[in-house]
């Protein structure tokens, strides 16, 4: 995955270790033990999540789906 960011941004991947609160993460853990969640938001520094004025760059929006893109095609062909 962080190879298909820095394709898609252009820049190095940065991780937060956000989104635990999530209840659906847990049931996916707990369904699917052996399996890595990623869970990918859109964040650039003006869209300001979670304020009155939250907004999301559509550039943004179009780069991460590139990037998952470019992640499930690596993927398919590495298995």
């Amino acid at each position: 995955m962080s190879a298909a960011m820095e394709q898609a941004f252009g820049t190095p991947m940065t991780t937060l270790g956000q989104g635990g609160s999530i209840p659906l993460c847990n049931v996916f853990a707990d369904t699917y033990p052996g399996a890595e969640i990623i869970l990918m938001g859109v964040e650039e520094p003006l869209a300001l999540i979670h304020a009155p004025n939250e907004s999301v760059d559509p550039r943004e929006i179009e780069r991460l789906a590139v990037a998952e893109a470019l992640f499930l095609r690596a993927y398919a062909t590495a298995r």
